[in-house]
């Protein structure tokens, strides 16, 4: 079955998805902070589970007015579950990280998402890889393992990033498949319940109830910073093709450096750099190799319509 042509992609709007691109990881910058923040004095599935029951108030407050129910019934609903269950598995990964290891070291270790993406792109789409790109996801992880130092000095630690990417390649994959068929209002909720509906039942097990104003400020916060940077971040595919979008993601390593050495007095060291730089050299010619093979398919097709 072929999905529906998106209404969504607007034509010679770049500028626009380039601009929710970053909008959206400022906010997930800011999402991580408070995350690290939390996660020092609370348990990070609470810390999750506040992130999603705050992020489906935001949706169902902020969409709700205007959608109606229909916010509620995606298309392809066994789909946008399984996409909920890839961001909680991420989230859940990401948050655990972030209570042992620097925010910088996560955030690298993440860029590695989109060489995930281009590798499983060949076993899930069918999709051909020549051996430049594939060298460049090599290098790329590479740069990861430069990062996570496997041998006497592994930081066991950022395994729990890796997994947290690897999630989040099959997130952005289904992602990118569903935008054809549902809103960016109504995906950012269902994912936002699905995590909810999953972690409600444990969380009691957790809970530990915040003393102070700031910390429930800070909680609060947690449903904002995600449930609006995930709706950008959708809203972003729309207007912009996902190789565009690529170069603009390596910010948030560039912001989560800053606010962790303001927040926490974190500072990567030097191999953590070297790591970070090769796996966003490796991602941006990927990203590059991407959109040059999108323009040699684009001229045939072009000469068969004339």
């Amino acid at each position: 079955m072929k999905p529906p042509q998106p209404s969504g992609r607007v034509e010679g709007a770049t500028v626009m998805g380039i601009m929710l691109m970053l909008s959206a990881i400022a906010l997930f910058t800011c999402l991580n902070g408070t995350v690290k923040w939390l996660t020092q004095t609370h348990d990070p599935l609470m810390v999750a589970w506040a992130r999603n029951a705050g992020a489906l108030a935001f949706m169902l407050a902020a969409f709700l007015p205007k959608h109606g129910l229909k916010l509620l019934r995606p298309n392809m609903p066994a789909a946008q579950v399984a996409r909920g269950i890839y961001l909680l598995g991420s989230t859940l990964l990401y948050f655990f990280g972030l209570s042992y290891l620097d925010m910088a070291s996560g955030a690298a270790i993440q860029l590695t998402g989109p060489l995930m993406v281009t590798a499983l792109s060949v076993p899930l789409l069918g999709e051909k890889v020549g051996w430049r790109r594939a060298l460049a996801v090599g290098v790329g992880f590479a740069g990861a393992m430069i990062i996570i130092r496997p041998g006497i000095d592994m930081r066991w630690a950022a395994l729990l990033f890796v997994a947290s990417a690897f999630c989040s390649t099959f997130y952005q994959i289904t992602t990118r498949h569903l935008a054809s068929y549902d809103s960016a209002a109504t995906a950012a909720t269902v994912a936002a319940a699905v995590g909810l509906v999953a972690l409600t039942p444990i969380v009691p097990f957790f809970w530990e109830t915040p003393e102070d104003s700031l910390t429930v400020a800070l909680f609060l916060g947690l449903g904002v910073f995600a449930g609006f940077g995930h709706f950008l971040l959708t809203s972003a595919y729309r207007y912009a093709g996902a190789s565009t979008l690529a170069p603009f993601s390596y910010a948030h390593l560039l912001g989560a450096a800053v606010v962790g050495f303001i927040l926490f007095g974190d500072f990567p060291d030097l191999w953590t750099w070297v790591g970070a730089a090769i796996i966003v050299a490796a991602g941006l010619y990927v990203a590059h190799r991407e959109r040059m093979a999108g323009r040699a398919k684009a001229v045939p097709a072009a000469h068969k319509r004339h």
